[in-house]
């Protein structure tokens, strides 16, 4: 009996893998999107030319005129707002055609008529003129008027105006390019140009003899062939030879943070993380997959490999790494594997309808064949199963059977579609999400050193938002057939799931040096560990690398992380901060420990002010008889007794932790600093990015500050000070070089205004002053609040001098508003950069 139950397990599990494979193999190829069709109206001057005599045609007279000029701020009003760089030039560029015919020239109807007016305008001066290219980035799409009319018995006259605005550094060049009309039969046999450069020089021809040749104006004629000129800026002067520097600090600076985060990296592992075999055989796996990376840019045609890479491979190896190191394996139940299938099997759903709805396979050949696929797996399962005697353990592994025979042909189908082209297009980013899901998975498991589904969840969900916004996957043409769309971008790198994939991993690094942060930061004892103070560096050097700049690689514009100076100098002005003179520390243990000592510092300051009192006013008293010096001197050993008791060493219960752990104060300190620096915000504008990773990066200048504010309460009694306000003072100095040392180049910029430029410093000198300041005022008010003290007994907010801090602080905020509000377009493009285009239309 059991040999007969175990061939019908068998037997029902080959019905079940062949009804899979027939339907796969039944499978038809699904007909891709049907291209639409051009709608657009025949050009109506082709049309008309090819009806006129042909000595009609000869008396047409086309002439162009081109007037190069300085753009005006009326001609940038439609410019994008952050587009313009004051340090270029904007120019403009107004081409006006015009076209004589002769009184019976059947174009003058066509042209009255204006088909398809105003889109066939372009169209339209193509066929007769030729199209005029400016080369360049362009400032605004190119406009076109409405075509004027100029008729009298001897004939009519078109005149057609085109405007182009360009953008060109103050050294380059400006080409127009004169094209060839595209009309057949030609509407107009010759046609006659003037160029009028304005603050240009006519450097260059090409196919082009002049008939009039002056310094503010060039007239020549060409027939149906291109011919291009090229103008150099009058105020430009050519060097007979170019000099290079030898010497590139930008080179320098960017190796030098390359090899400084590195190290600062490698330290924050610690010695004993490398000396544990799973992790350098971690280190060696990801080396070797990290080459693979390049592929794509090398040779795109095996961009797959890459592909298996990033989303096979290393997923594999994170949880191998993962499953070593945890002591425990992963407390996954069955009611965990039945909640895990039935998801695939709703998302196998969504395929098997997709399938029906575009012909993949038949509607009754679907059912037949996911019903037989399912019953044949959940019997084999039962018969493998029945020997168990629990009912709820068959039930169970009969239904998971059964869902995942439903995932498998929905994969199996899915996978048929892909030699064709023609699948969800979403589908591909989908399974490539839940591939690189794992790697967050055993990344967390191994910061937290336990399985959690939680954690399961999350980066599930976060690997989804790495690959785009809900907008995007829910978009409706995503699940129905794949068409030709373009990538969103950042800056000029393509989007690509790849690129997304691998953006993902570098904000996953990222995260995971927070989460040691968090691991350390469990214990007063992180606040002396270079590991630690490692980490730490690391994350604000992070923090502060700011993209910019480009390679060349195998022929391929590569756009590198040009990284900034203000990453050095956060590595500079943090160490600074931690690097200070040390005071004796008596670290509370309890919060009851730090209770005792604040009341002793308030007792030994109200003894040190007495003593001062005492001088000041024992000197009146003693010269007019009030007081003896015998008074005196019994009054001043009382005091000198009592602070004797207390020890003659300065009072540091201000600059302990307060029997709280780092990672406690650091977050209460990055939190007060996020608070205070969202309202600059405003100035700066909120984040934008296509997906999770690209919003992150593009949102971190929220982040800069408080990670300031997260290092000065972690490491908190290793700051430079020994009160809260001392120890804001040091941190504001750190922070405001840090942040100013980002706009060097810029404030140094001779094109840009002195007034723009103060205007910019005031922002930043009072985003910092604030935040700093503000995080100590907090932290004094903190200290107390810990030990049951109000905070009026060290803040007298009726004394002036108390609110020096504080009024400084508003001050410089409502100077910072009132310079935001007056912030022109310069001070906005040098605060925010240069604004570029993140999405793409779908």
């Amino acid at each position: 009996m059991g040999r007969l139950r175990m061939a019908m397990a068998f037997g029902l599990a080959l019905v079940s893998l062949g009804a899979i494979v027939w339907c796969t193999v039944a499978a038809r190829p699904v007909a891709g999107p049907e291209v639409p069709k051009s709608t657009a109206a025949p050009n109506p001057w082709v049309a008309a030319a090819a009806r006129a005599d042909p000595r009609v045609g000869w008396a047409r007279k086309a002439a162009t005129e081109v007037t190069v000029s300085r753009a005006t701020e009326a001609d940038l009003d439609p410019v994008p707002e952050g587009r313009i760089d004051p340090r270029q030039r904007q120019v403009k560029v107004t081409v006006v055609h015009r076209l004589t015919m002769a009184p019976k020239d059947p174009l003058i109807g066509a042209l009255r008529q204006g088909t398809g007016f105003p889109g066939t305008l372009q169209q339209v001066t193509d066929a007769a003129f030729g199209a005029i290219k400016v080369e360049g980035p362009g400032l605004a799409p190119t406009t076109r008027l409405a075509p004027i009319l100029d008729t009298d018995p001897s004939g009519t006259t078109a005149r057609f105006t085109v405007t182009l605005l360009r953008q060109v550094k103050r050294s380059d060049l400006l080409t127009l390019d004169f094209n060839a009309p595209n009309a057949t039969p030609v509407i107009v046999t010759s046609r006659s140009i003037a160029v009028l450069p304005g603050e240009w020089t006519v450097l260059r021809l090409a196919g082009i003899t002049p008939d009039r040749e002056h310094e503010e104006r060039v007239e020549f004629g060409v027939g149906t062939y291109p011919v291009s000129m090229t103008l150099a800026p009058d105020s430009f002067g050519f060097a007979d030879v170019a000099l290079e520097d030898d010497f590139s600090w930008a080179t320098a600076l960017g190796v030098l943070t390359a090899l400084a985060l590195v190290i600062f990296l490698a330290r924050s592992l610690g010695r004993g993380w490398w000396e544990r075999p799973p992790n350098r055989e971690l280190v060696v796996g990801l080396a070797l997959a990290a080459p693979t990376l390049l592929i794509p840019l090398v040779a795109e045609d095996w961009s797959a490999v890459t592909y298996v890479v990033l989303f096979v491979a290393v997923p594999a190896l994170a949880l191998r790494h993962a499953g070593r190191v945890l002591p425990t394996s992963p407390p996954w139940n069955t009611r965990d594997l039945l909640v895990t299938t039935g998801l695939g099997v709703v998302v196998g759903l969504g395929m098997l309808v997709w399938s029906w709805l575009h012909g993949q396979l038949s509607g009754q050949v679907l059912l037949a064949g996911g019903a037989v696929t399912a019953l044949a797996a959940a019997g084999s399962a039962v018969a493998f199963s029945v020997d168990l005697g629990v009912r709820s353990v068959i039930v169970r592994l009969a239904v998971w059977a059964a869902e995942a025979a439903i995932g498998a042909l929905a994969l199996a189908l899915w996978l048929r579609a892909l030699p064709t082209g023609v699948y969800p297009p979403d589908s591909v980013r989908l399974v490539l999400a839940l591939g690189w899901a794992m790697i967050p998975i055993a990344a967390i498991a191994v910061a937290t050193r336990q399985w959690t589904r939680g954690a399961v969840v999350g980066a599930v969900i976060v690997s989804l938002l790495v690959q785009g916004w809900p907008t995007e996957w829910l978009d409706s043409g995503s699940w129905s057939l794949a068409v030709p769309r373009s990538e969103p971008m950042i800056g000029s790198l393509h989007l690509t799931p790849l690129v997304r994939g691998v953006l993902g991993l570098l904000l996953l690094g990222f995260l995971m040096l927070v989460l040691r942060l968090w691991r350390l930061g469990r214990q007063l004892s992180a606040i002396d560990n270079p590991v630690t103070e490692s980490t730490m560096i690391a994350v604000l050097m992070v923090l502060y690398i700011t993209p910019g700049g480009s390679t060349t690689l195998a022929d391929i514009d590569v756009p590198l992380p040009l990284l900034a100076i203000t990453s050095i100098v956060a590595w500079a002005t943090a160490r600074w901060l931690l690097a200070g003179p040390r005071l004796a520390l008596t670290e509370p243990s309890s919060q009851e420990e730090h209770r005792q000592l604040v009341r002793t510092a308030l007792h030994k300051r109200l003894l040190l002010v007495a003593e001062q009192e005492l001088y000041r006013v024992g000197r009146g008293r003693i010269g007019s008889g009030e007081m003896s010096m015998a008074d005196f001197d019994q009054r001043r050993d009382a005091l000198e007794e009592a602070l004797r008791r207390h020890g003659r060493h300065p009072e540091t219960a201000f600059a302990t932790a307060a029997g709280c752990t780092p990672w406690f104060n650091g977050v209460h300190a990055f939190t007060v600093s996020l608070l205070l620096s969202l309202p600059f915000a405003v100035v700066y504008g909120w984040p934008e990015g296509a997906d999770l990773t690209s919003f992150v990066f593009d949102g971190r200048y929220l982040i800069t500050l408080p990670a300031f504010g997260f290092l000065f309460g972690y490491f908190y009694p290793r700051v430079r000070g020994t009160q809260p306000m001392t120890k804001a003072l040091h941190l504001t100095a750190a922070a405001l070089l840090t942040e100013l040392s980002g706009y060097l180049s810029t404030l140094v910029e001779p094109d840009i205004g002195v007034f723009d430029k103060v205007q910019v410093v005031g922002i930043v000198v009072g985003q910092v002053t604030v935040v700093c300041i503000g995080l100590g005022l907090f932290w004094e008010w903190r200290i107390m609040h810990l030990a049951g003290e109000p905070w009026a007994r060290v803040r007298n907010l009726r004394s002036i001098r108390s609110l020096a801090a504080p009024t400084l602080a508003i001050v410089l905020a409502a100077g910072t508003t009132a310079a935001t509000s007056v912030a022109g377009q310069t001070v906005d493009r040098i605060l925010k950069g240069d604004q570029v285009t993140t999405t793409a239309p779908r």
